[in-house]
């Protein structure tokens, strides 16, 4: 699997964990770990040391998701 297909598998992944997130927003963050954290900290509230656990939490998950599948 390519960079771009995990970056882009990993973006629909953030979009379904937050709803609330702004799909144009998540997709002009490239799947950059800091700016995602920055839109979860402003859209849900999160201090930004929530928003990495968070974050890291789902990346962990989505990583899994990814070698179980091949």
């Amino acid at each position: 699997m390519s960079r771009t297909d995990r970056a882009r598998l990993l973006q629909g992944e953030i979009l379904t964990q937050w709803t609330q997130l702004d799909v144009n927003a998540v997709e002009n963050s490239n799947g950059e770990r800091s700016k995602i954290i920055d839109l979860l900290a402003a859209r849900y509230g999160f201090s930004q040391n929530r928003a990495a656990r968070e974050f890291d939490r789902v990346v962990d998950e989505f990583s899994e998701k990814l070698k179980r599948a091949a």
